[in-house]
């Protein structure tokens, strides 16, 4: 890998079935049509650099156009767990070197990082020769794993709290310090979570803010969920004053617009995602 990494971007903001919504027209995917800008919401995927990206769902290739990414320069795909929305494999058979049609110019190796669950979604969508693809699988622990990269960054895994075997979220330590955690599809934290988060001290947090407005307990956090996760952090000195606070993976049927996000997350001191927001990853 060439350069270390000095932003994430937050490529989709949305969940499963984005926003506005496929095939729906409730109040609130109408408001998001007249408003547009962060309103709009594909699926959640980020991009650390140009050569690390996390989830690989039915929107990558708009996310390819729309910021101009360069998959081509691919070294790493740490995917959270199988769900459609987070892992589209058709497009995996297109990493083959030398075919006419799907032909790569150059020769290009990408580790795709996962668990069981993740690496039999990809065997079930493969329809190349998996012999002709430069693909290296990398099989992770669903309860804890951790690999370092060509570059000295450290991924660490972690189970997730969320209705799919295998679900895992990741922590990245740069070679400086610099710590973040990315919770997609996190769900209200277990015990076990906790405890190895305070092994960490976190210099900016991406956290599932999916379910909204809702008055649910399950596989997604709730705003309230949000705000008493982030009062524990501070209360257990995971995170201080100084750590770069966001949250994403926003459902419609959660019932806030951008705005309404804004009005209950920035007093709490955390920052609503969007499509195309960009975080730069160094302590302000």
């Amino acid at each position: 890998m060439s350069n270390l990494p000095t932003e994430l971007l937050i490529c989709g903001s949305g969940a499963s079935e984005a926003i506005p919504a496929v095939f729906c027209n409730c109040e609130l995917c109408q408001q998001a049509w007249k408003l547009g800008g962060k309103d709009i919401r594909s699926r959640t995927a980020y991009m650390l650099g140009s050569e690390i990206r996390i989830d690989y769902g039915p929107d990558a290739m708009l996310h390819r156009y729309r910021f101009n990414l360069h998959y081509e320069d691919l070294k790493h795909l740490f995917i959270t767990h199988p769900h459609k929305d987070h892992f589209s494999p058709l497009e995996m058979n297109y990493h083959v070197h030398g075919e006419v049609g799907p032909a790569m110019l150059k020769e290009h190796f990408m580790t795709l990082h996962g668990t069981q669950p993740v690496m039999d979604k990809f065997y079930e969508g493969l329809v190349k020769d998996f012999s002709k693809m430069q693909l290296n699988l990398d099989v992770l622990d669903p309860v804890r794993d951790c690999r370092v990269l060509e570059n000295g960054i450290k991924v660490t895994s972690l189970a997730a709290n969320h209705d799919c075997p295998g679900a895992v979220n990741y922590i990245f330590e740069m070679p400086d310090g610099f710590t973040f955690f990315i919770g997609t599809d996190s769900g209200v934290f277990k015990e076990e979570t906790w405890a190895i988060f305070r092994e960490f001290h976190f210099d900016m947090m991406v956290l599932d803010g999916t379910a909204g407005a809702l008055d649910i307990v399950g596989s997604h956090h709730t705003a309230k969920q949000v705000k008493e996760a982030v009062e524990r952090f501070r209360d257990e000195k995971i995170i201080d004053d100084g750590t770069h606070l966001v949250t994403n993976h926003f459902a419609h049927c959660a019932g806030m617009l951008h705005k309404d996000l804004e009005d209950f997350y920035l007093p709490l001191g955390i920052e609503p995602g969007y499509d195309g927001m960009k975080i730069k990853l160094a302590r302000s």
